[in-house]
């Protein structure tokens, strides 16, 4: 049974991410993609850390930020056995893909896998 989970999950993210790969944005531009799946690219600027969940907040800092990727608290752990404390990675620029969201007056992309958090390396 695990493994046809395995396979459909698998299957789902490689077709979540040829579509959002079709539409290679800046973070900026988020808002033109409300409730699109997209590959959003921008600077970090802030991560946020709150007692369930973390906002790492593009091109600028809370409250000006163009885009933030939410990780909930339960994923945050295979973010950072992927890039280490990615504390670190303030001003380094990174992709995130995924659904855009309205969440009050911010765009935000959930983020549950860590494959769908890229950092741009030139």
């Amino acid at each position: 049974m695990w493994k046809k989970v395995a396979a459909i999950s698998s299957a789902l993210l490689l077709s979540s991410l040829a579509t959002a790969g079709d539409r290679r944005i800046e973070a900026s531009k988020a808002y033109l993609y409300v409730g699109k799946s997209v590959m959003a690219c921008g600077t970090l600027a802030e991560i946020n850390h709150l007692p369930n969940r973390h906002y790492m907040n593009f091109d600028e800092k809370y409250p000006n930020h163009t885009l933030t990727a939410l990780i909930w608290n339960k994923d945050y752990r295979w973010f950072e056995n992927r890039y280490g404390k990615i504390d670190n990675y303030v001003g380094s620029r990174f992709c995130v893909i995924g659904k855009v969201a309205q969440n009050q007056n911010y765009l935000q992309i959930n983020v549950i896998n860590p494959q769908f958090l890229r950092l741009v390396t030139n």
